[in-house]
């Protein structure tokens, strides 16, 4: 890659200047302060030009990026990869803080990293601009990218490399996608080697500190949230269903829940409001109890108002922030009377 940007290999090895044998070990991790200077030298360099970190994305193919792509190749849906994406990028660096919005017309792939280098930021969005090219292909393009920082070229050039409208000066960085990819499905997808993959995904993750690096206990909070939104976006939030994600039966997972004091119930109906806050502000409410899982928008509403004292058109029509509802468990036990 670094001689069709016109780099010399020597010239790259004396900027990047990492330590020895650090690359031809599988897995290392490296500082984030090192890929500051890293990047900050090769950005430098009079032959690299300004947009390395957009070329470098476009000559990374899937595969490449190990067990993410992996895991991103074997999902099911467009929102199943992402969801798979924001979890365990982590795996791959420490590139801020990720996650997705939808609503009614878009899906939104979103990073911030305050201070991050804009080069990386690039790279970033690049590859996920590229994955989406070649998972989903034309139909489910990007509609825009927009970058947090300033231009570090002109904006053609920018629009050249990605192939899609390019903004600047945002609150975040984001790729803004179509609400529709959210259920595309993947040509590529497999089921079995999915639960394999996410298996060994949580292992590594497990091992990764996210705030530095260093071994820490068990996630298996977040990994049960994680599946658990895997399996609402699939329809079938069963205990048996995301038990197939982590090789375990439901009674196991239960076990292990009433261990950390929580509940799938408690879980679900978290995530639930957590994504109904989202989305009432732009979506009709038909299609938010239908995304959420309800058979029909009656019954959300009266669930909605039991846990939080409002109902769905106060908050989508005053802009209302829902924030009543302080005890889940005392949510859940309301819910429950009504999801029927």
């Amino acid at each position: 890659m670094a001689a069709r940007d016109g780099l010399e290999a020597e010239d790259v090895r004396r900027v990047v200047a990492l330590p020895s044998g650090l690359l031809e070990k599988r897995g290392a991790r490296v500082s984030i302060a090192m890929v500051r200077r890293v990047w900050s030298g090769l950005t430098d360099h009079r032959a690299a030009g300004p947009l390395l970190g957009l070329r470098a994305a476009r000559q990374l193919p899937l595969g490449s990026l190990d067990l993410l792509d992996y895991l991103t190749m074997a999902s099911s849906t467009g929102a199943e990869a992402f969801a798979h994406l924001t979890r365990y990028l982590p795996l791959l660096a420490d590139a801020g803080r990720v996650w997705t919005e939808s609503d009614g017309q878009s899906f939104r792939f979103r990073h911030e990293a305050p201070g991050g280098v804009p080069s990386l930021v690039e790279l970033l969005l690049g590859l996920v601009v590229a994955r989406s090219q070649a998972l989903f292909g034309p139909a489910h393009a990007p509609r825009r990218v927009q970058f947090a920082h300033a231009p570090l070229a002109a904006l053609s050039t920018y629009e050249e490399v990605l192939g899609v409208p390019v903004q600047f000066g945002g609150r975040f960085d984001e790729i803004v996608f179509d609400r529709d990819i959210a259920r595309a499905p993947i040509a590529s997808q497999d089921p079995q080697l999915r639960r394999i993959l996410v298996a060994q995904a949580e292992q590594a993750l497990s091992r990764v500190d996210l705030r530095g690096g260093a071994a820490h206990g068990d996630d298996f909070v977040p990994a049960f949230r994680h599946a658990l939104a895997l399996a609402l976006d699939a329809g079938d939030t069963s205990l048996a269903r995301i038990g197939e994600s982590f090789g375990m039966s439901a009674r196991t997972l239960q076990r292990r829940l009433a261990a950390a004091h929580v509940s799938h119930r408690e879980l679900l109906q978290e995530l639930r409001l957590e994504r109904a806050r989202r989305s009432l502000g732009a979506a009709q409410l038909k299609a938010v109890s239908h995304d959420l899982g309800y058979s029909s928008p009656s019954a959300f509403h009266r669930a909605f108002k039991r846990w939080t004292g409002l109902t769905p058109g106060a908050v989508a029509e005053g802009g209302v922030s829902p924030s009543t509802c302080h005890v889940p468990r005392a949510c859940v036990e309301s819910l429950s009377q009504d999801r029927r």
